[in-house]
């Protein structure tokens, strides 16, 4: 019983984590904008709205519509959902079985998350978040570090 109330609160941070968006972002001059949250995006542009899960930039790349740093980043951000999936289920898996085993690999796991977000807004927008691609807001991803250290 002790195991459970002391990973209650982590697994309920982990969960929240999936809520919380990881950037902002506008697209060129003005083309598009956008809200990026782990599962999807919500994007408005002059062809409309849009929600876009995270596995449908895998087939845009292999159409062709996104090259070069885009396909990039987003290869960067299809991993960094996947690694925050799988730390879910660590977390899932420790607090079901009553250990805190797996704790620790869960919470580098999200932090790594959030690494490869930045990492992925450095790759498309330069490293000050600003440049010919338009800009970004990370807002999401220090948050994501900061609960996960």
């Amino acid at each position: 019983m002790i195991w459970v109330s002391r990973l209650r609160i982590p697994f309920i941070i982990q969960s929240l984590i999936f809520l919380i968006l990881v950037y902002i972002y506008i697209v060129g001059n003005n083309l598009a904008a956008g809200i990026q949250w782990i599962f999807f995006r919500y994007q408005q542009s002059y062809f409309g709205d849009s929600i876009i899960v995270f596995y449908k930039d895998l087939f845009y790349v292999q159409a062709g519509l996104l090259k070069g740093r885009s396909a990039v980043a987003a290869g960067f951000e299809f991993v960094a959902t996947i690694i925050m999936i799988l730390a879910f289920f660590l977390f899932l898996a420790a607090y079901q079985l009553k250990t805190g085993t797996w704790i620790r690999a869960a919470a580098m796991g999200v932090m790594s998350g959030g690494f490869l977000y930045l990492l992925s807004d450095v790759i498309q927008y330069g490293i000050f978040f600003h440049g010919p691609a338009g800009f970004v807001i990370p807002v999401g991803v220090p948050v994501t570090l900061v609960t996960e250290w």
